[in-house]
C-alpha cells in the first residue's frame, strides 16, 4: 500500500495477512510489516513535499509575535496570494487599473461604494475605462438568466469590500448581500478585496467575539484565505478550479 505523509513524501507499507484458526474465532486482517520513505510514486518519479510546493496550505506559518499587518501579509503570500498597500482611493485605482490591464479587462463585477467603503471608487475606474458590473441575475431560472451568467463569466476580474482579515492565516471575510454580489469573489479568475487595516484581527475565535453580527449581515457570510486551491491523492496541484486562481489584498490604511 502505498500513501502520502504529511511531509509529503510517499510511504510504502507492506501488509502480511493474517488468519486464525476457527478454534479461536475466525479473523482476517492485516498486520503492518515495513515502512519505508522513498520520496517517489507508483511511476518511480520523484515527488515534492507539500512544504516545498508553492502556494500550498502546508507552508510554514509565519512566526509569532509579528505585527499583525506583516503576520497577514506573510500568511496569505505563502499560499501565493499577493498583498498591496494603500493609503488613498487613487492608490486604489492604480492597483485595481494594472491588475486590469494585466488581464486586459475592460469590465469588473464589483460590488458597490457603498459595500466597498470607497465613494467615488466606481467614477474613478470609469474615468479610467473600466465599467463596473453589479451583476444583477434575472430570476427565476430561465434563458434571460442563463445569457446573464454567461455573459458576466465573461469578466476575469472582481473586486470587493471585505469585512474582516485574519492576521493569523491571511483570510478575509466577506458577507454578501444587495450590492455586494458573491459572484465578484467566486465567478472571475481574479479576485480584488479591499481590506482596511482596522479589520484586521487575530483569528475567527477574535471576530465571533468582536463582530457577531457579520454572521447575519448578509446572505452569505464566507471566509476566503489564498487563491482557489484543488489537490489529488498523488499531490497534483490546481489552482483557480473551484474558484479564483488569482487573489489580491489591497490593505487600506483607515
Amino acid at each position: 500500500m502505498k500513501y502520502h505523509s504529511a511531509e509529503g513524501a510517499n510511504i510504502n507499507t507492506e501488509y502480511k495477512r493474517e488468519s486464525r484458526s476457527k478454534g479461536s474465532g475466525q479473523h482476517r486482517g492485516y498486520r503492518e510489516n515495513s515502512i519505508s520513505l522513498d520520496g517517489a510514486n507508483d511511476a518511480g518519479v520523484d515527488t515534492l513535499p507539500m512544504a516545498a510546493i508553492p502556494g500550498t496550505a502546508s507552508a510554514a506559518a509565519p512566526a509569532k509575535g509579528l505585527p499583525p499587518i506583516e503576520r497577514f501579509t506573510a500568511a496569505l503570500e505563502a499560499l501565493a496570494g499577493a498583498v498591496h498597500r494603500a493609503r488613498s482611493l487613487q492608490d486604489v485605482v492604480e492597483i485595481v487599473v494594472a491588475q486590469a490591464s494585466r488581464l486586459r479587462a475592460t469590465q469588473i463585477l464589483a460590488w458597490s461604494d457603498e459595500a466597498t467603503g470607497l465613494p467615488g471608487l466606481t467614477a474613478a475606474l470609469a474615468a479610467r475605462g473600466l465599467a463596473c458590473v453589479a451583476g444583477d441575475i434575472p430570476q427565476p431560472n430561465g434563458p434571460a438568466r442563463a445569457e446573464a451568467l454567461a455573459t458576466l463569466a465573461q469578466i476575469p476580474l472582481g473586486v470587493t469590500g471585505a469585512d474582516a482579515g485574519f492576521s493569523e492565516t491571511g483570510t478575509i471575510v466577506l458577507a454578501t448581500g444587495p450590492g455586494r454580489p458573491r459572484m465578484a469573489s467566486l465567478l472571475v479568475p481574479t479576485h480584488i478585496a479591499i481590506l482596511r487595516v482596522d479589520r484586521l484581527v487575530d483569528s475567527v475565535s477574535t471576530l465571533l467575539v468582536t463582530r457577531r453580527d457579520l454572521v447575519d449581515a448578509g446572505s452569505n457570510f464566507v471566509c476566503i484565505t489564498g487563491p482557489s486551491r484543488t489537490a489529488d491523492i498523488e499531490h497534483t496541484l490546481s489552482r483557480g478550479v473551484h474558484g479564483p486562481g488569482d487573489v489580491h489584498v489591497i490593505l487600506l490604511d483607515a
